[in-house]
């Protein structure tokens, strides 16, 4: 077992299975559909986006509280002194300063922990990675200080491109404005977009999803030299099969690359909506 426990939540988008092999603790997040309330990780994949697309209201989160780390904070020091939160950017949710007013309320009973709280700065499954690796070095036996090095290094690193099929949630939830529901259905955009230092940014307007994962693609081959190992997460929200081809397409130029596929939790499904299939990587 770690010396550090490895604490994050469900917008990293880690599949299940290693969840379970790196015994991380994942919070999860509260979802709400046509005024019902779903903890997200109880929601069934398939279910929550049939539900998504049939509603005819807004699905939303429910806002970051400090409850769940404050029990998950308290269980883990049980089993350790040294605890590793990693949360996704400040600017996207309130999920880092939910962690960092649990790690104060517990520290003040339990003077013997440390507990760091990161926010990343990249998200889904780019957070999913850095995780990850957070947990294989703990589990390898890093120190905590060691490992908050590490992820701060990592976050730097990792590149994350993704295409939408739609703007319609993004709408609905009123992160961006309407005309741009006009532009979608008139032009029909794919749009590619990325997230670098916290900051998501549209870098490419493609017409086709062929075209988008083309584009995403390209960009992948700028950026990897070809000088260490990669890493890389197909991640989809219910697109299975274009998430299939995309991660064929990585094996077939990149054949020693380890490559996990990640599918986009109902947090995360509720703002962009189904469709959604982008790669985050990094080289080591």
């Amino acid at each position: 077992m770690a010396n550090v426990a490895i604490v994050t939540d469900t917008t990293a988008c880690i599949p299940s299975e290693l969840v379970r092999k790196y015994q991380i603790e994942v919070i999860p997040i509260d979802v709400v559909i046509d005024g019902k309330v779903y903890p997200d990780n109880e929601l069934e994949l398939g279910r929550f986006y049939r539900m998504l697309k049939e509603s005819p209201l807004t699905a939303k989160t429910i806002g970051s509280v400090p409850g769940p780390y404050i029990e998950a904070f308290s269980r883990l020091a049980s089993r350790t002194d040294q605890i590793l939160c990693i949360t996704e950017p400040v600017r996207f949710s309130g999920m880092f300063n939910a962690a960092q007013l649990a790690a104060m309320q517990v520290l003040e009973k339990q003077k013997n922990l440390c507990i760091k709280v990161i926010p990343c700065e990249t998200a889904a499954a780019g957070l999913g990675l850095v995780v990850l690796e957070a947990a294989r070095q703990a589990e390898a036996g890093k120190s905590l200080n060691n490992l908050v090095a590490q992820v701060n290094t990592l976050m730097q690193r990792v590149y994350l491109y993704a295409t939408l099929d739609t703007f319609d949630y993004l709408i609905r939830g009123g992160r961006i404005p309407k005309i741009a529901a006009l532009a979608d259905s008139v032009l029909q955009i794919k749009p590619v977009f990325t997230l670098r230092n916290g900051d998501a940014q549209t870098i490419a307007l493609p017409r086709t999803a062929e075209k988008a994962l083309q584009n995403i693609l390209d960009l992948m081959t700028e950026h990897v030299k070809g000088k260490g190992k990669l890493t890389a997460a197909v991640m989809h929200a219910d697109a299975l099969e274009r998430a299939h081809n995309l991660e064929q397409s990585i094996k077939g130029k990149y054949p020693q690359a380890e490559i996990l596929l990640m599918e986009f939790t109902p947090v995360m499904g509720v703002h962009t909506g189904p469709g959604v299939v982008g790669i985050a990587f990094y080289e080591a």
